[in-house]
């Protein structure tokens, strides 16, 4: 009798965050892991920390740079030559810059929307073809509610969350077009207690992105912890929802104020 394979979920931004919970959640069930970071020392730490709580779980870690183009394909090449298959990729690596975006430089645009949204795009040409091939998949992207919605000061960050919603919504719209058998599931939370805002602390020099930075701190330090984002995402996952709106009432109520603006041109 041949041993039925082991689960195995690729994990971006597993160093800390929603990345590093979603990779422990899921350790729990005792699924095998792919865990991506650019922070070597925190990625191995939750390494480690997952060979400690679930000993059974295969874990191999990838110290990689998304916005480099070869990273995906080469992540893709290991994980399925150490595991075989893999049945979620988890896209939650994801930073944030702000200020005046007409003077936020190229090289700060760049960088964002290579890691926020040109890493979901080559993630799924490095996976996508490999997901087919075994017959499964599960491709899980964590957008924001500011995929949605609009906010001053952010713009790279906003640009690329509402590029990464459409991207994927067509990737679904395509999958289920051609009847192939890999899902797709967005996640637009809102606030979040993670360090995402750690390279915006220091004074930007202008009071109006100063206190949008100390508005943003404040917010997600006192937003969700990311072991319960973690939960609602894998149920989530679990019912083969596409979107998952962690933050409802956040979105109904900026929807309402959008329908009233329409309503006062009519």
């Amino acid at each position: 009798m041949h041993e039925a394979p082991s689960s195995c979920a690729v994990v971006t931004g597993a160093a800390s965050g929603i990345g590093r919970a979603i990779a422990c959640a899921l350790a729990q069930r005792q699924i095998d892991l792919v865990l991506v970071d650019i922070d070597a020392d925190a990625l191995h730490a939750t390494a480690r920390h997952i060979g400690e709580v679930a000993p059974a779980v295969r874990t191999l870690a990838i110290v990689a740079d998304l916005s480099q183009p070869e990273a995906m394909p080469g992540i893709a090449e290991r994980a399925f030559a150490q595991f075989g298959s893999v049945d979620w990729l988890y896209n939650c690596a994801g930073m944030l810059v702000s200020g005046r975006s007409w003077e936020l430089d190229e090289r700060q645009w760049n960088t964002l929307m290579n890691v926020n949204l040109w890493s979901v795009v080559r993630a799924a040409r490095a996976f996508v073809p490999r997901m087919l091939e075994q017959g499964r998949g599960h491709i899980v992207n964590i957008a924001s509610l500011a995929g949605l919605l609009v906010g001053p000061w952010i713009a790279p960050y906003t640009v690329s969350k509402h590029g990464l919603v459409a991207y994927s919504e067509t990737l679904h719209q395509e999958l289920r077009a051609l009847d192939l058998p890999v899902n797709v599931s967005i996640v637009l939370p809102g606030p979040v207690d993670t360090g995402i805002c750690r390279h915006i602390d220091g004074a930007a020099g202008d009071a109006q992105v100063d206190a949008g930075n100390t508005y943003l701190r404040t917010m997600i330090a006192g937003g969700m912890t990311p072991d319960a984002l973690a939960a609602i995402v894998l149920a989530g996952v679990d019912a083969n929802k596409l979107w998952i709106f962690p933050h409802a009432e956040i979105l109904k109520g900026a929807l309402k104020q959008r329908s009233d603006m329409l309503l006062a041109v009519q």
